[in-house]
């Protein structure tokens, strides 16, 4: 009892001892900044919110505050208003319980949109299954008169889609005046956009996309030859990233001089080219419904894209890709309802499918309204004109806010149930509705725990949908989406055109690409590579080992750090004469290295001509950010842009500049008031395998991309969990993925 009442009494003598945090800044601190750190009009209008540590405010305020007295809060004054200010409103952590956030409930986003009409439709057509086998399925016949395919040669696998009879084509028995090609199977577009397509032949050449069976007009018609004069004809067309579609290339040569046919396309951000091996099949895919409604940007405010806003153009769209799709639809109705004119019983079975399609758009079975509203009513009111029923109803399905906001269908508990779970897969890993099987899953109750929603996941991962999400992730959280115009001044750096732009972007794919499905899915390769995807073009651009054809992985030299030196990001992020430490540092700081930084105080725009020519990079960014105000900021970000000028402005290594050696040694400042020495890229990449800010940035930054709302609408310890569980599991990438999406669904 007496050691007991001794620390009792030991407890109440030091907390009365204690500094009084809140009673300190009160005295000191609110008058300028607010009694919660909201700032005071006409003083200090920023809010006190950061992610400094304890230790570093109390280090700043005991060096620097308050500024009309600076010896005022010093010491354990300065380390209880420190406290204080972290714990009540300055740390994410205060501000999220100040300011709880809770779920928005969201549209589906364009991408969203666009796919999930897509998949709808598909369901009703059956999977695609491509295989493994790259290439198009080649037939080769001799022509006698005007049957192309009298007798057939040949018939193989090809690589690569283009003729050439000079070419030792290896085709026995073939007739040089009179013969014919047909290639067929499938192209896996990599991402969404508008592709351009090209053949070049002065014979005859027809080229179908997305018909199962050569019934409409082909995409490109160049079958009737102009005098065996060689030509190009080009058409372009928007396909979905991730869904495959059929492709038929018939070519004929007859009784001319020259044959010859090359196929090329142009990809979003590419230049045209052969179509790539990787993204050929031979086996022909299922027609594919593919809206091209234009959409209006989704809000990006942010810092990712979300379905938050409403608009005239927004519900136009919506509209208007309803239309297209019902008439895609009504064009195919019979092989998708599984029906036929001349049935009795048609008008029931196009009932049924309309009814059967609007439980996949709501990724649930209908209740009796739903059912009344969207099907029975429109068909009784329309009973001897089945074809607008169809019509009507399909519209008010494609239209209605069940399919339009997926988590409305969530249960009067608010509670998500195996659809409402199956919904929320679906959207995280393939910004679509669910697929059949997962369907037929919560039908059963198999999402009924951690292991059935993992097993469902890990089919769903390897899909080529999740595969197109993940490319667009990483792209946006380089920040390299909108970066279009990688061109440098030629005369400084020749050879650099857009050929080499676009290799370069094929590089960086296939090196994310390595890392992602590898099998350790390790996101510390992401920067510790030392190899680089190049062609024979960009090695010789690079000065490296060039690979006989194609790409392939060299080892590059031990300057390099992956994605910190890979060649597109480092152009991406310069001028086009000259490095941009700045534009390096802020990109790298902010969304790799998770760094919190404020908007400049006054926004100085880099003018080359106003320093003296003899000066390095280096010394024009010095001069520019000397100023206390700004280095607030640069310094941290300097240090990174210092780090990576051994790299010019196309990211080849260097050692001079301005026949001076380069100096990319600086002292940097970590998020823990520590100052570490960064002396060139290698470095950086040790601080974003090592630092916890990094792999939380990255945490965010795909959580964000993959459910689309706030870490801290999960729980404010969410991000703690994600970030103990990735490091638990060696960093990989595809674990975080299926965690990401299983935390969504149950939550």
């Amino acid at each position: 009892m007496r050691l007991s009442g001794f620390i009792l009494l030991l407890a109440l003598v030091l907390q009365a001892g204690a500094k009084d945090g809140a009673a300190i800044y009160k005295e000191h601190c609110a008058s300028c900044h607010g009694d919660k750190g909201q700032g005071v009009a006409d003083e200090y209008d920023e809010a006190l919110v950061g992610k400094k540590s304890i230790a570093s405010l109390t280090k700043y305020i005991h060096k620097s505050m308050p500024e009309d007295d600076e010896d005022a809060v010093i010491n354990d004054d300065a380390r209880a208003v420190s406290e204080y200010m972290f714990h009540a409103f300055y740390s994410p952590e205060a501000q999220a319980k100040l300011k709880p956030v809770r779920k928005d409930l969201l549209r589906r986003t364009q991408h969203q949109h666009r796919r999930a009409l897509a998949d709808l439709v598909a369901s009703f057509r059956g999977t695609n299954h491509l295989g493994d086998q790259n290439g198009l399925h080649a037939r080769y016949f001799n022509k006698e008169k005007m049957n192309n395919q009298k007798g057939k040669l040949a018939e193989r696998t090809d690589t690569w889609i283009g003729f050439d009879l000079k070419s030792d084509h290896k085709i026995k028995n073939l007739n040089p005046k009179a013969f014919s090609i047909n290639w067929s199977g499938s192209i896996m577009p990599p991402e969404t956009g508008t592709y351009g397509f090209r053949i070049s032949t002065p014979n005859g050449a027809r080229l179908w996309l997305n018909d199962i069976d050569n019934k409409t007009d082909p995409l490109i018609d160049a079958w009737v030859s102009s005098n065996n004069k060689m030509r190009q004809v080009e058409e372009s067309t928007f396909l979905l990233g991730g869904h495959s579609i059929s492709i038929y290339l018939d070519y004929v040569s007859y009784k001319e001089n020259v044959s010859s046919i090359q196929f090329e396309w142009k990809p979003p951000h590419g230049t045209w080219q052969p179509i790539p091996q990787r993204y050929l099949s031979p086996k022909r895919s299922h027609l594919l419904a593919i809206p091209t409604t234009p959409f209006p940007a989704d809000d990006a405010s942010m810092g990712y894209e979300r379905g938050s806003s409403i608009s005239k153009a927004w519900r136009e769209a919506v509209t208007n890709s309803a239309i297209e799709i019902t008439n895609h639809v009504f064009e195919d109705i019979d092989r998708l309802s599984r029906s036929k004119p001349t049935d009795k019983d048609r008008h029931q079975k196009l009932r049924d499918f309309c009814a059967t399609i609007a439980e996949r758009a709501f990724a649930r079975p209908l209740t009796a309204e739903q059912r009344k509203l969207y099907v029975d009513a429109v068909f009784e009111q329309s009973k001897d004109d089945t074809d607008s029923a169809l019509k009507r109803s399909l519209l008010l399905t494609f239209t209605s806010p069940y399919f339009l906001y997926p988590d409305l269908n969530l249960n009067s508990e608010g509670k998500p149930d195996q659809f409402t779970l199956a919904t929320r897969i679906a959207l995280t890993l393939w910004d679509s509705i669910p697929d059949r099987t997962l369907l037929d899953a919560a039908h059963k109750g198999h999402l009924a725990n951690e292991n059935q929603i993992n097993q469902r996941i890990d089919r769903m991962l390897e899909d080529p949908r999740s595969k197109e999400k993940l490319h667009r992730f990483f792209f946006t959280w380089l920040n390299l989406t909108e970066k279009d115009d990688l061109s440098k001044d030629l005369e400084t750096f020749p050879g650099f055109d857009e050929n080499i732009i676009a290799d370069l972007r094929t590089s960086l794919t296939l090196f994310i690409e390595q890392v992602i499905w590898s099998e350790k899915s390790d996101y510390r390769q992401l920067f510790l590579s030392g190899e680089l995807p190049v062609n024979q073009r960009l090695a010789r651009f690079y000065g490296t080992e060039a690979p006989k054809w194609g790409f392939a992985n060299v080892p590059s030299n031990k300057h390099r750090a992956g994605l910190f030196t890979h060649p597109y990001i480092l152009s991406a992020f310069s001028y086009h004469k000259q490095t941009s430490p700045i534009h390096r540092g802020v990109y790298l700081s902010r969304n790799v290295l998770g760094r919190f930084l404020k908007p400049p105080p006054n926004a100085i725009e880099f003018k080359d001509a106003d320093f003296k020519p003899n000066l390095t990079m280096r010394e024009k960014v010095t001069e520019i950010t000397k100023d206390s105000s700004c280095m607030s900021c640069h310094s941290i970000i300097n240090p990174i842009g210092f780090g990576l000028e051994n790299y010019d402005a196309v990211g080849r290594f260097r050692t001079h500049e301005k026949k001076k050696p380069i100096n990319a040694s600086s002292d940097y400042p970590t998020p823990d008031d520590k100052t570490i020495r960064i002396n060139g890229a290698p470095d950086l990449a040790k601080i974003a395998v090592e630092s916890p800010g990094a792999h939380r940035a990255f945490i965010k930054h795909l959580f964000h991309h993959l459910v689309q709302q706030s870490t801290n609408s999960y729980g404010f310890g969410t991000m703690d969990k994600l970030h103990e569980d990735f490091a638990k599991n060696n960093f990989n990438i595809r674990h975080l993925v299926k965690t990401i999406a299983r935390t969504n669904a149950i939550n």
